[in-house]
């Protein structure tokens, strides 16, 4: 299912000066497995449901995931389901990227197919978890701010990743009777030289 992620790196174009209208309601939906108890070099499987419920269609339109730095390596997805391209957001003082999954471009891209009413599309995505992940990373997907649909509520879906709980080992009963006694000896013998020392 999962397949070599093509990726190309590029600064992300300023798409603040225009803007573009969806005459639709695209709804976004993230799930990943597993979530909790995660360890480094694990891999974790998400899946990103994108869903057109009209009433247009959207000629043009892209995910966009959460930025990131290094909390996540070998991504790999089935390029026949999505087509991921990773973009770089912020390259000082350290690269930030971020995903983005290009749904629809009538324009640029000849073939392409506007992305029409009541139409659903999935893609799997799986991702190795590295040692620089924090204790809870959250991800998402979302529909970018330079799009505007006519319900922009479900535009984002996130995902909370937990590590596990590194578990301080507990002494056994016993170890900690002798270890009270050490201390207990090592207490008498600062006193016992304290004495001398008058």
């Amino acid at each position: 299912m999962f397949a070599a992620l093509a990726t190309l790196v590029f600064l992300r174009c300023n798409h603040a000066s225009a803007q573009e209208v969806i005459p639709a309601d695209i709804g976004v939906v993230l799930t990943a497995a597993p979530t909790s108890n995660l360890t480094t070099g694990q891999s974790v499987d998400f899946v990103i449901t994108v869903t057109n419920y009209g009433p247009g269609s959207a000629s043009y339109l892209v995910l966009q995931s959460s930025a990131f730095m290094n909390q996540f390596a070998n991504f790999v997805a089935d390029p026949n389901e999505c087509y991921l391209v990773t973009t770089v957001t912020d390259a000082y003082p350290r690269p930030n990227y971020n995903l983005n999954w290009e749904i629809a471009n009538v324009l640029a891209v000849p073939g392409s197919q506007p992305f029409g009413p009541g139409e659903t599309r999935s893609c799997h995505l799986r991702v190795t978890l590295t040692d620089q992940a924090s204790a809870v990373t959250q991800f998402s997907f979302d529909v970018p701010s330079y799009f505007v649909d006519i319900n922009p509520a479900n535009d984002i879906s996130a995902v909370f990743l937990i590590r596990a709980v590194r578990v301080v080992p507990i002494l056994s009963e016993t170890a900690m009777i002798l270890l009270a006694i050490l201390l207990i000896a090592l207490a008498s013998a600062a006193q016992v030289g304290t004495w001398h020392s008058k």
